[in-house]
C-alpha cells in the first residue's frame, strides 16, 4: 500500500510514497529512516481502516474551503442559502478566513465564540454562526482533509426561553381594528390560522375553501437580498390544510369582496398592488397599529404564538396543534410551547375527579367503622 525509499537530499533522506484514496500519488519525506517506517505503518493502518487524512488537505484557507462548502449546499431554499452565505461572510470569514483549516484549533474556536459574545451578538446568532462553522469542518473531516472537527466540545452561550407575547382574543381584535382595513383579515388569519408571515403573505384565493371553511398552505413568500420570491413551504409538514373558525371564514370572504385579488390571485397585497414587502409593511402598518392598540413589544410572529397558546388553553391535542402549526415533529411543538402546558395537569385531575364521582367510586371505602357494614351493602348494589 505504501513504499519507502532513500532520498537524494540529505535533509530529506527517506521518502514514503503512497497512492491516496482519490488516486493521486503522494510523498512525504523524513530525515530518519525510523521515523519514515513508523509513519508508513500508521499510514497503512489508516488507509486500511478508512480513516486516512490527507497530510496536505488542511493547508487550504478556511475562506477558500467555505466557498467550496457553500457551492455544495444543494437542496436548500434560496433564502436559507442566502442566510448561510451571510453568516459565513460576516462571522466566519471575517475572523477566521485567512487561517488554514489545520490551524483552527479548539482553543481558537473558543476565542472566536468569546469575541462574538463580547461584541454583543445574541446567543441565537452565536449558535447559528457556530453551527455553520462546525458544518464546514465536519465536511472537511468527511472529505479526509482533517482528522477531527475543532468545534466539538466548545461551550456556547445559553439561549434563554424564547421571548414571546401571547395576546388574548380581545387584544387580537383590538389590534385588528387598529390596523389599516386592508390588513384586518390578515391579522385574524395569522392569529386564528397560525400561519407564518411568509405563508399568509403568499396565500392565494384558489387555496381558500370558503364553503369548506379551510385554507391550504402550498406556498411561501421570502425576501432574498431585496428580491421577493415565491416558493414551496420549508418542510413537508408546512404544506398543510388548516380548518378555519366560521367567523374567520366570513372575515376573509368580506375582505375578498372589498379588495378583489388581481391576476396574481394574492389575497393580501401591497396598497399599490403586488406582493407585500415585510420590512416596509411593518414600518408603515404593523408598528403604528401595535402602538395604539396592544402596545410594544409585539411582533407579527407573536400572532402565531398566540394561536398555539389559544389551542393549548382550549385543551386541544398536541398532535392537532402540531398539524395546524406545520411543525415537522411533535417534539418541536413541545420544545417551543411545552411550558404553556403547566397547570393543565391539575385540570386533567379535576376532570378525572368528575368521572370518579359519576361512577360512585366511594363504594370502595366504607363510611362506617363497623367492619364490612357499609362496604358489603354497597358492593351488593353493584352485583359483587
Amino acid at each position: 500500500m505504501a513504499s519507502i525509499r532513500e532520498g537524494k537530499d540529505q535533509r530529506r533522506a527517506w521518502q514514503v510514497r503512497w497512492r491516496s484514496p482519490d488516486g493521486r500519488q503522494r510523498t512525504k519525506s523524513f530525515f530518519l529512516k525510523r521515523d519514515a517506517l513508523e509513519w508508513k505503518t500508521s499510514l497503512e493502518r489508516d488507509l486500511y481502516r478508512g480513516t486516512y487524512v490527507d497530510p496536505n488537505g488542511g493547508r487550504i484557507l478556511l475562506k477558500e474551503w467555505a466557498d467550496q462548502w457553500l457551492a455544495g449546499r444543494l437542496g436548500l431554499r434560496e433564502s436559507s442559502l442566502a442566510r448561510d452565505r451571510s453568516y459565513v461572510r460576516n462571522f466566519v470569514i471575517l475572523d477566521l478566513g485567512d487561517l488554514p483549516l489545520s490551524k483552527v484549533t479548539p482553543q481558537r474556536v473558543r476565542v472566536w465564540v468569546g469575541i462574538l459574545v463580547q461584541n454583543g451578538r445574541a446567543p441565537a446568532t452565536v449558535r447559528k454562526a457556530y453551527q455553520i462553522l462546525s458544518s464546514l469542518f465536519s465536511q472537511a473531516v468527511a472529505d479526509g482533509r482533517l482528522a477531527s472537527n475543532p468545534c466539538v466540545g466548545v461551550e456556547l452561550p445559553r439561549i434563554e426561553r424564547f421571548n414571546a407575547r401571547f395576546l388574548t382574543p380581545v387584544e387580537v381584535m383590538r389590534l385588528s381594528l387598529a390596523i389599516d382595513a386592508r390588513y384586518q383579515a390578515l391579522v385574524l388569519t395569522a392569529a386564528y390560522g397560525g400561519l407564518r408571515w411568509g405563508e399568509v403573505s403568499a396565500l392565494r384565493v384558489d387555496r381558500l375553501d370558503l364553503a369548506g371553511g379551510a385554507l391550504a398552505v402550498e406556498e411561501t413568500l421570502t425576501d432574498v437580498a431585496g428580491r421577493l420570491r415565491f416558493g414551496p413551504p420549508k418542510t413537508a409538514a408546512s404544506r398543510r390544510r388548516v380548518a378555519l373558525p366560521r367567523q374567520l371564514t366570513s372575515a376573509l370572504q368580506s375582505h375578498i369582496e372589498r379588495y378583489p385579488p388581481d391576476a396574481s390571485g394574492l389575497i393580501f397585497q401591497a396598497p399599490q398592488g403586488g406582493p407585500i414587502r415585510r420590512t416596509s409593511w411593518r414600518q408603515r402598518f404593523w408598528l403604528p397599529a401595535v402602538r395604539i392598540s396592544v402596545g410594544q413589544p409585539c411582533r407579527f410572529h407573536d400572532l402565531r404564538h398566540t394561536h398555539a397558546a389559544l389551542l393549548i388553553a382550549g385543551g386541544e391535542h398536541t398532535k392537532v396543534i402540531q398539524s395546524r402549526l406545520g411543525h415537522a415533529t411533535i417534539g418541536t411543538t413541545l420544545d417551543t410551547y411545552g411550558h404553556l402546558f403547566d397547570g393543565l395537569d391539575q385540570e386533567a385531575a379535576s376532570r378525572l375527579e368528575e368521572r370518579l364521582v359519576d361512577s360512585n367510586v366511594a363504594v370502595m371505602w366504607p363510611e362506617s367503622k363497623e367492619p364490612g357494614s357499609n362496604r358489603q351493602h354497597r358492593a351488593h348494589e353493584y352485583g359483587a
